[in-house]
């Protein structure tokens, strides 16, 4: 985003492995292999669309694998984008995730789902290339992680991650996205910019400010720039933060639609089991003693 220069010292900090303060908060947290995710007995629909109801059915197994994937996936067949074997991340205060398995393919909609410090977002980062594993094996796009993570950062854009691509409050919305654009070596019109906008609803907060957003235009303005450089994958945090559950759901059905229009590899986190089976596939992080 805006400041991803100003961020990088810090992500590359991580890529070496180095601890940071939240792990410890994390360190704990264990991803249990074979552990699927729960498909709620009957999802309600949303009050805001009917976001729950519209969901694919989701027919969660429990087999070998620790990923469970739906039955009807867009891309059930082909070379997972994302594909992770025994996957963990140890710091000097323990375990922040391992033993976590991974198939995320082109044109899907893939759930980490945890609980808050289960270590999702530190897993989220490692796909992206902006986290070093410790244990385990990882390939995004057939380029192996960690070893070519420069390659693979520039090919997985990021959602809005706190303490790392935060906004600055004063930008509007149309600068933010035309900033975002010129990272990657384009300059748009602005009515090419508002047209970008409206394809993600936020055309009507063009001229708002960051700090005056509302929580769901502010995740959806950080989805809308994640996609901004056409990247094969994408990776997106916090779509409950301070949300109900209705508007939720319509964030994690946006990035189902996107992952299928735009043929991305889409990779989100959630907490609640509902939100979970609105994606394709999904892998659930445990805490220790769960």
């Amino acid at each position: 985003m805006m400041n991803m220069q100003e961020a990088l010292p810090s992500v590359a900090a991580l890529a070496r492995g180095e601890a940071i303060a939240s792990a410890s908060a994390e360190a704990a947290a264990v991803a249990m292999a074979g552990r699927p995710c729960a498909r709620p007995a009957a999802p309600a629909a949303s009050a805001a669309g009917g976001a729950f109801a519209a969901s694919a059915p989701v027919a969660f197994a429990s087999g070998s694998s620790l990923v469970a994937r739906s039955g009807d996936a867009a891309s059930a067949t082909g070379e997972p984008y994302f594909r992770a074997r025994g996957l963990g991340l140890k710091t000097y205060a323990g375990y922040v995730y391992r033993d976590v398995d991974v198939d995320a393919r082109a044109g899907e909609l893939f759930a980490v789902r945890g609980r808050n410090g289960s270590g999702k977002t530190a897993l989220l980062l490692t796909l992206a290339g902006r986290m070093r594993p410790t244990e385990g094996t990882l390939s995004a796009g057939g380029l192996e992680l960690p070893r070519q993570r420069a390659k693979v950062a520039r090919h997985v854009g990021l959602g809005l991650f706190r303490g790392l691509n935060d906004l600055q409050d004063s930008l509007t919305v149309a600068y933010a996205a035309s900033a975002e654009f010129e990272l990657h070596g384009r300059r748009p019109r602005r009515d090419a910019v508002l047209a970008y906008l409206r394809e993600w609803g936020l055309d009507d907060a063009a001229n708002v400010r960051v700090k005056d957003l509302t929580s769901q235009k502010l995740a959806t303005l950080g989805i809308a720039l994640a996609f901004a450089g056409e990247p094969d994958a994408v990776v997106v945090d916090d779509v409950e933060d301070q949300l109900t559950m209705a508007q939720s759901a319509s964030l994690v059905k946006l990035l189902r639609e996107a992952a299928r229009s735009r043929r991305a590899a889409v990779v989100v986190g959630v907490v609640e089991r509902d939100l979970a089976a609105m994606a394709d596939a999904c892998v659930y992080l445990a805490k220790e003693g769960e």
